[in-house]
């Protein structure tokens, strides 16, 4: 090979080089990088939310007008998680007795209205009632109504002198009573619930009723901080 020839070849293998090397300089690449990888997962469970409690059958017997009695609920959490217990009336009119609307109906039995009381008293606080009816817009069933908070606590003290008293506010039982807050698994609390009916049960056809359902009410646990009434629940 001529000297000629052997300095075009070799001119054009530099030539050559030299573009690959302005390729890799220009996408950043200068040979095979080590990598190295491992597999994962994402897994999930749920947690709980429970409550176990002592007999909810609550009898009051022998009641007189003006006496009352207290009854104890004890509830134990059982669940994964910070719970918070509450009593629940339920909305299907099986609990009408202690916050149902009254009528001028005579034979209209609910409300309970002045002639019932009901009261709860927890570690998380406190409501009680004289007046068990909730107010309506006219006539003598309408007037101030109690102040209770958004956990249930609150409620009156006052209570009627007489039948013609109507002066007492309206208190109904709220629909949630917060009980206990912020239990965790095997913490324990006790609710004090009283009910009695008021001196203005006094008509004699009312002496020596048989035992019966007054109203119904559930001991219900939910997540910590959220309300029984939460559309998500």
């Amino acid at each position: 090979m001529g000297i000629s020839k052997a300095w075009r070849l070799g001119g054009f293998i530099a030539a050559l080089g030299a573009s690959g090397a302005l390729v890799a300089a220009a996408t950043g690449a200068t040979g095979a990088y080590f990598t190295d990888s491992h597999d994962g997962s994402i897994n999930a469970s749920t947690g709980s939310v429970k409550v176990s409690t002592t007999d909810l059958s609550l009898n009051f017997t022998g009641l007189l007008p003006g006496e009352f009695q207290t009854k104890d609920v004890q509830y134990w959490a059982e669940g994964t998680g910070a719970e918070d217990i509450w009593l629940v009336l339920p909305t299907d009119g099986s609990a009408d007795a202690l916050n149902k609307v009254p009528t001028d109906n005579p034979a209209d039995a609910t409300p309970l209205g002045r002639y019932g009381h009901f009261a709860v008293s927890s570690p998380a606080g406190s409501f009680t009632s004289f007046n068990l009816a909730t107010s309506a817009a006219s006539g003598p069933h309408s007037g101030p109504s109690c102040n209770v908070n958004a956990d249930g606590h609150g409620g009156s003290s006052a209570q009627a002198a007489n039948r013609s008293d109507y002066s007492v506010p309206f208190c109904p039982v709220p629909n949630a009573i917060l009980l206990s807050s912020n239990l965790t698994a095997s913490q324990s609390g006790t609710a004090h619930i009283t009910f009695g009916f008021t001196k203005l049960m006094n008509d004699a056809a009312q002496q020596g009723l048989n035992l019966s359902q007054v109203a119904k009410f559930k001991i219900e646990a939910t997540q910590h901080g959220v309300l029984p009434s939460d559309p998500n629940n």
